[in-house]
């Protein structure tokens, strides 16, 4: 089955045409050890937003399984895939020059390869919500530049356990294929000053950034920007 851009399919739904993405935002975070860390945040439409129903009368009369199932799913409504919604920690960016936008092209990061602990599933990168909030692992990221600076088509995927029906084998897939998607910039976390980052900026030559200036002495709302392209 061909498989539309911009729309997240999961493996075992009932839904098999996929869901639109209504959201979808690449960005990172300074934090307050000056570590770097690479963010994804994803929610797609209702589960049901392109389904084509029968009339009330032959949905109440309808008791098949595949009916059954899909009135689960529409239950919890949509899926969002996330480091930031949850505070989960996102993709560690070990190197500095990694996360240069000519280094990272076509690079495939592997996070949080199985098998996992259940136990600790705070520190996982992401988390999930497919069938309630459930675990997520084995994600496959791969950026693909395009013509135009900080714009990446992004492919990820990854499996999914539906620990909050009490599942842990992961026995769904998602599969999402972002394009033309714009890096949009480096939150910094408000405890560090603003000598420290810059002079983060010029010790790593992140010339291609700007710190934009908040409205108080804290960083709390600052954050590193592509420079604009003239």
């Amino acid at each position: 089955m061909s498989r539309d851009n911009n729309k997240i399919y999961i493996s075992n739904s009932p839904f098999i045409n996929g869901h639109k993405i209504v959201d979808f935002v690449w960005n990172a975070h300074l934090d307050e050890n000056l570590d770097l860390w690479m963010d994804l945040h994803l929610e797609s439409d209702r589960y049901d937003e392109e389904e084509e129903y029968k009339d009330d009368l032959e949905e109440i009369d309808d008791i098949s399984e595949e009916n059954a199932e899909k009135q689960l799913w529409i239950n919890y409504d949509h899926c969002i895939i996330s480091s930031t919604y949850w505070n989960n920690k996102g993709i560690k960016i070990n190197e500095i020059d990694n996360f240069d936008f000519k280094s990272i092209n076509n690079k495939v990061f592997i996070v949080d390869p199985l098998p996992i602990d259940f136990d600790d599933t705070e520190k996982l990168a992401f988390g999930i919500s497919m069938l309630g909030n459930d675990t997520l692992a084995q994600n496959e990221i791969t950026f693909l530049d395009t013509s135009e600076f900080g714009v990446f088509d992004i492919k990820w995927k990854g499996k999914v356990a539906n620990t909050y029906l009490g599942e842990k084998e992961f026995d769904y897939e998602f599969y999402v294929y972002m394009k033309n998607i714009r890096f949009e910039g480096i939150n910094i976390h408000p405890s560090l000053k603003k000598d420290q980052v810059i002079n983060f900026i010029q010790s790593n030559n992140f010339n291609h950034f700007e710190l934009l200036d908040a409205d108080d002495s804290t960083l709390e709302n600052y954050i590193l920007k592509l420079k604009k392209v003239l």
